[in-house]
């Protein structure tokens, strides 16, 4: 997969899932869950217990259901196994130049992390397909995300970090390209008790609020 698929992907679907879970088995199944919910973009952060082999089982028990990607990268070591693991995108929570250019060279797509205006533009400056504005909340959440893209409004910008039902439709209203889920679609009482019926409800409810079903 190439940037520009990248771009296309998200541009339809416009949800991320961003698991992170206590085991690796808690990972692909709620993973799983999600697609089943109808969410086609799945990030493996890579503080998983096991996220490698998780990488590698989505893609082959449901690579062509959906688009899974490695999250929480921090450095070379982990973009090159995630990517030989089978990961089709890799996410940053920063944004750094040598690390972007590097999977590049390895011909994988990557989203970086950004917060303030600054750092935005740095990553802009870079080209690279999606920018996460990582943790949105932090900041104000939709209407610190509103003030970004009126200042901003050609820039590709996902809105991650408090993403929450209650807001999902005001992250939109306010320019949000994309958005990233993570806890509000896989709570920890969900994924102890292994209730992933519940989270493919969820994922339901989450892709009809950002009007993609």
């Amino acid at each position: 997969m190439n940037e520009t698929d990248l771009i296309r992907l998200v541009s339809e679907h416009r949800v991320i899932a961003r698991v992170r879970a206590q085991s690796a088995e808690s990972a692909l199944r709620a993973a799983e869950a999600a697609i089943v919910g109808g969410i086609k973009l799945i990030e493996i952060a890579l503080v998983t217990p096991g996220s490698f082999r998780v990488l590698s089982d989505l893609r082959r028990s449901l690579g062509d259901r959906a688009t899974i990607g490695a999250g929480s990268v921090m450095n070379y070591d982990q973009a090159d196994r995630a990517i030989k693991s089978g990961a089709q995108f890799v996410s940053f929570p920063h944004t750094s130049a040598p690390l972007v250019e590097q999977c590049r060279r390895w011909r994988a797509p990557v989203i970086v992390g950004a917060l303030t205006p600054t750092e935005v533009a740095m990553a802009v400056s870079l080209d690279v397909p999606l920018v996460n504005v990582f943790p949105a909340s932090s900041l104000g959440g939709p209407e610190y995300f509103r003030r970004l893209t009126w200042s901003m409004p050609d820039v590709r910008l996902a809105a991650g970090g408090g993403v929450c039902p209650e807001n999902i439709v005001d992250y939109f209203n306010a320019g949000a390209y994309a958005i990233v889920v993570s806890s509000s679609l896989f709570p920890s009482g969900d994924l102890q008790n292994e209730n992933y019926v519940a989270i493919a409800e969820r994922a339901r409810g989450i892709i009809r609020l950002a009007g993609v079903a």
